[in-house]
């Protein structure tokens, strides 16, 4: 068994995974990233969307380099059964209003672009590994991953 220390271990690198990571080796800390797929987003076969202000605050100029699909400027809702359909359609210009505006993402692009800054700001990444168990100390304290 190979022991490494680090300051934290980050389990996934979807959305939340990278930002933590990001934030954590942006503030000097030793950071690991394990990710059971063999890239961050390779799990991913789906899109999402984004809002821009929570992004904003990690990452104010993201829509310039950030692999996003649209700028969402209406919303189509429609509820389905198999003899019925209702929706309800929104568009409003506080959809494109900053603090306000959210883009659609393919998930798998944008969780690398995500790992990218992540890596960039000092986290080191392990693809391909799932994590079996946390490692808890004699206080119940997570102290490790067995992977």
């Amino acid at each position: 068994m190979a022991e490494t220390d680090f300051d934290a271990i980050v389990v996934s690198s979807g959305c939340a995974g990278a930002v933590a990571a990001y934030e954590l080796a942006k503030a000097g800390k030793s950071t690991l990233v394990v990710e059971r797929g063999n890239f961050a987003g390779a799990k991913n076969m789906t899109g999402g969307r984004i809002y821009s202000h929570s992004l904003k605050k990690v990452f104010p100029d993201f829509e310039s380099e950030a692999p996003l699909e649209r700028k969402i400027t209406h919303e189509r809702i429609a509820l389905m059964d198999p003899a019925s359909q209702t929706a309800v359609d929104f568009t409003s210009p506080e959809l494109a209003e900053e603090g306000k505006d959210s883009y659609s993402v393919l998930r798998a692009p944008f969780d690398q672009w995500l790992a990218s800054k992540a890596e960039d700001a000092g986290a080191e990444y392990i693809c391909g590994i799932a994590v079996e168990e946390l490692l808890k100390d004699g206080f119940g304290r997570v102290v490790g991953v067995r992977a």
